[in-house]
């Protein structure tokens, strides 16, 4: 009789745990989504506000050369403020909480895009700019909430609440584009505009601010302070990647490349798509979204099925020469029927190259230094999209459509530097 009792008190004690998990689950997956909803979503709105002909007060008083350029700084100084400001946050996360950087994360999105609104409706190009400063300089958002949902989380359930995280993140590169053509439509709604998106991504996260003050608290063990903080953090872990011979040094170099190859694609084609074909703000916008769904495709179907059949190397060589096949596809495509066609392949093809990376990363590290390792992977993927972001600009300024054939150019890069790696690898072996 003992152990029938038992029975239900144990079940109705797993489900009170569940039922608290989701209670404290819910901000901090709500937090990632509308992070991930604000990152895609501006890349087509600025564009759109960018070209010619829009008629938004941000592009007033700008001339045809310096709308890229302001274009690309606008679009890269949120990476590499993440890259200075996210090693931070995360530290600073473990030592006096969750709660309180998840706060100043959630804030800082909210205080990001009324400073953006701000800039739109006012066509100033300084409040942009500061806009995007606060909200790179806070986004850690996704990487503290994962480290708070494992917190919450029983240990059995832990991977689970990590891929709801990951969904959600993915989920956002499909909301965020889709919310920004259909928010600024005014032929939906005669009151849509460049600015409703905005106004909208700044609502839902505020109520994402009370909710995270309401319902999340810590339940993570805080850590004394190891190390003095810098603001170097970022520029350590990018220099010990490529600091010492052997597998993490090539890996990173693979990865350097396919991240700036990725990031001028991923920046520039809705720029390309504007100019070259003269597609609508709301169609780039819907492009940007089914780039997101190939996202989504690849982590939840492609990954999982190639990994069973294949080597982690093999994936990556040919997900590399895949892609860089794709996008001279793209660059050469001459309608936009072909980009349609080729986007989907193009954005699964990436996300394998980047998933078998990180794999190929994680086979460098020890029990103790995975931490290190991951975070050399974000400061690369950082410092690569801030970087060619701001120096596409530039190019664009100089010929329209040229970032999209550097990326061509250095997914080409990336496939050979690998190519050749693994044949010096066979060779050694050989020997």
């Amino acid at each position: 009789m003992a152990r029938s009792s038992e029975a239900p008190a144990s079940a109705a004690a797993s489900g009170q745990a569940s039922r608290s998990t989701l209670f404290v689950a819910s901000p901090l997956l709500l937090l990632i989504l509308v992070d991930a909803v604000g990152f895609a979503m501006l890349t087509p709105l600025l564009a759109s506000a960018l070209a010619e002909g829009s008629g938004a007060a941000i592009q007033v008083g700008l001339s045809p050369t310096q709308r890229p350029l302001v274009y690309g700084i606008g679009t890269g100084i949120y990476p590499i403020m993440t890259f200075v400001g996210a090693p931070i946050l995360g530290q600073l996360s473990d030592r006096l909480g969750r709660k309180t950087i998840l706060l100043v994360c959630a804030v800082g999105i909210v205080a990001s895009y009324i400073t953006i609104s701000a800039a739109f409706a006012l066509g100033s190009v300084a409040l942009l700019m500061v806009g995007r400063f606060v909200g790179g300089a806070t986004a850690a958002s996704q990487a503290v909430s994962l480290a708070a949902l494992v917190d919450a989380s029983p240990p059995r359930h832990k991977d689970f609440w990590l891929s709801m995280g990951l969904l959600c993140s993915s989920s956002g590169f499909v909301l965020g584009p889709a919310l920004s053509g259909f928010l600024s439509d005014a032929e939906i709604m005669p009151w849509f505009s460049l600015l409703t998106p905005l106004y909208v991504t700044a609502l839902v996260a505020a109520i994402n601010v009370l909710m995270l003050a309401w319902l999340f608290h810590d339940r993570g063990r805080r850590v004394a302070a190891a190390a003095p903080f810098t603001l170097l953090s970022g520029v350590r872990s990018f220099v010990s990647a490529f600091s010492r011979p052997g597998a993490l040094r090539d890996v990173s170099w693979v990865f350097l490349l396919q991240e700036l190859a990725w990031g001028a694609y991923f920046y520039f084609i809705p720029v390309f798509l504007l100019d070259r074909y003269s597609a609508s703000g709301r169609v780039a916008s819907y492009f940007m979204s089914v780039m997101g769904v190939g996202f989504c495709l690849s982590f939840a179907v492609a990954m999982p099925l190639l990994t069973k059949f294949f080597s982690t190397r093999a994936i990556t060589f040919w997900s590399l020469v895949a892609t860089a096949a794709l996008i001279a596809v793209s660059a050469l495509a001459p309608s936009m029927s072909v980009q349609w066609v080729v986007i989907l392949p193009i954005s699964v093809a990436t996300a394998v190259s980047y998933g078998a990376l990180i794999i190929l990363f994680t086979d460098t590290a020890t029990e103790e230094t995975k931490g290190e390792v991951m975070g050399i992977t974000a400061a690369i993927n950082s410092l690569s999209f801030g970087s060619i972001s701001v120096l596409g600009g530039g190019l664009e300024e100089l010929a329209a459509g040229s970032p999209i054939f550097v990326a061509l150019a250095l997914m080409t890069l990336s496939a050979l530097v690998f190519g050749l790696q693994i044949l010096r690898s066979s060779t050694q072996r050989g020997a």
